[in-house]
C-alpha cells in the first residue's frame, strides 16, 4: 500500500467558504457525557481512567487527562465512514512531561467482521499505527500524524492511543485534537501559478511566498482539523509567528489562480 508523505491539496474545491469536516466525532474532546466520559468515545475497557482537563489542552476549552495504571489503560473511538482507496491525514496531539507515564499510538484500519455489526482489523500500516517506541518527556505538546490510503475492505477506523505506567507510575498522558480528513476525492483544481515558491519550509516566524508575477497573492493556512487560522493578502511575506507547531495547508490565490502546498511549522 501506498503511503503519502505530502499534504498537497487538501482543501476541498469549496474550502473557501466551508471547512473540510473532520470524520472523528468530538474529535477535540470538548463535549462530555461525564468528567471522566468524553461524547462518541468507546466505553470502558476501551476508554478508561480518563478526565476531563480544562488547564493543560492543546486547544478549545479542553483535553483528555489520562492516568497511567500497572496495565495498559486506552483512549479509543471508532471512526465510520472510511472508504477503501481514498487518501486520509491521520492526527491527533498528546503530551507526555512525566516521568511516571509514556504513551503510543496503536490504531487499526477496520473491515466488517463475520458477524453483522462487528469489524475485524486489517494488518496494514502497523510501523505507522502501531510503533513500537514510546513517547520521551517533553514540556511541549506532540503530533502525531500519518498521510494514508485506506486499504482494500477498509470500512472504518480504530483510532486509539495508550498509556503506560513507568518509574512509580501514577502518571499523566494528555491527548487532545483527534482527527480524520479525507484529502484524496477533495482536493483543488489547481490553476498552475507559474514559479510559486514557498520558504523557509519548516518556518519559524515569516513564510515568503513567491511566484513569476509581483501580483498580490491571498494566503489562507488551515491546521489539519480543516479550520482557518490565516487569511492575509501580501505580495511575498506572511508572519505565521503566532501559529502554534505543526502541518498546515497554504491555499494562495494569485490573479485568479489557485494552489495549495503543505507547510511546516516549527
Amino acid at each position: 500500500m501506498k503511503k503519502i508523505y505530502t499534504l498537497v491539496t487538501i482543501i476541498a474545491a469549496s474550502f473557501a467558504a466551508n471547512a473540510q469536516a473532520n470524520l472523528v466525532p468530538n474529535g477535540d474532546l470538548e463535549i462530555w457525557t461525564t468528567t471522566t466520559e468524553p461524547a462518541n468515545f468507546s466505553p470502558s475497557p476501551y476508554t478508561e481512567n480518563v478526565t476531563q482537563e480544562s488547564s493543560i489542552k492543546h486547544g478549545g476549552a479542553f483535553s483528555a487527562k489520562h492516568t497511567a495504571q500497572s496495565s495498559t489503560t486506552k483512549i479509543q473511538t471508532e471512526v465510520t465512514g472510511i472508504v477503501a482507496g481514498e487518501e486520509y491525514t491521520i492526527s491527533y496531539w498528546y503530551l507526555d512531561n512525566d516521568p511516571n507515564a509514556r504513551t503510543r499510538m496503536w490504531s487499526f484500519w477496520l473491515k466488517d467482521g463475520s458477524n453483522p455489526g462487528t469489524y475485524a482489523t486489517i494488518a496494514a500500516n502497523e510501523s505507522e499505527f502501531r510503533d513500537p517506541a514510546y513517547s520521551t518527556d517533553s514540556p511541549n505538546w506532540v503530533q502525531k500524524t500519518f498521510t494514508l490510503t485506506a486499504p482494500v475492505e477498509t470500512v472504518a477506523f480504530r483510532f486509539e492511543a495508550r498509556t503506560y505506567g513507568e518509574g512509580s507510575g501514577g502518571g499523566f498522558i494528555y491527548f487532545d485534537d483527534f482527527s480524520i480528513i479525507k484529502t484524496s476525492s477533495a482536493s483543488i483544481k489547481e490553476n498552475n501559478i507559474e514559479g510559486l515558491n514557498i520558504f523557509p519550509n519548516p518556518a519559524n516566524d515569516v513564510l515568503n511566498i513567491t511566484s513569476n508575477s509581483t501580483a498580490d497573492k491571498n494566503v489562507q493556512l488551515f491546521d489539519l482539523t480543516g479550520k482557518k487560522v490565516l487569511d492575509v493578502t501580501t505580495v511575498s511575506k506572511v508572519n505565521v509567528s503566532t501559529l502554534k507547531a505543526g502541518i498546515y495547508v497554504a491555499k494562495i490565490n494569485e490573479a485568479g489562480k489557485t494552489a495549495a502546498r503543505k507547510v511546516i511549522i516549527k
